[in-house]
């Protein structure tokens, strides 16, 4: 009896320890596919290709976006407004800071979308099975 119990009693501490690796591992992985995305969102707002109208803004012009691109970048502050956090045990969400980025995001009933979060999150959605992968992989090692 004493060696089953101790057989028992190792075998739940390695496969606590096991858990906790690979939980570690995926949450490690998470925040790489969110710094991605992340990255991703503010690319599109800073350098993506804007085809909007053009205008003229005090002694220079701007080029707006049209519908459908990301929002053509003015001040900076939308694209540093986006932001990673950890909110739950293995969540990790991409979010704008901007009040105005939810109206950017998803359109207006006198403005089309313009989408760069959910874009940027679906790109780094599609690498999320060999991302994962790799950091628990390397978690167990």
């Amino acid at each position: 009896m004493i060696k089953v119990e101790v057989l028992e009693e190792a075998s739940r501490s390695i496969e606590s320890d096991l858990v906790g690796r690979i939980e570690a591992g995926t949450l490690n992985g998470l925040r790489a596919l969110a710094l991605m995305a992340q990255t991703d969102a503010q690319r599109r707002v800073l350098k993506g290709p804007k085809t909007g109208r053009i205008y003229q803004r005090g002694a220079g012009f701007h080029q707006a976006s049209a519908p459908g691109e990301a929002p053509a970048n003015d001040t900076g502050f939308l694209a540093g407004s986006i932001k990673i956090e950890v909110t739950q045990k293995l969540q990790v969400d991409l979010h704008a800071l901007a009040p105005y980025a939810i109206h950017l995001e998803y359109g207006t009933m006198k403005m089309a979308a313009r989408p760069f979060l959910r874009p940027a999150a679906e790109d780094a959605g599609k690498k999320a099975p060999e991302v994962i992968d790799a950091y628990v992989r390397e978690a167990l090692r």
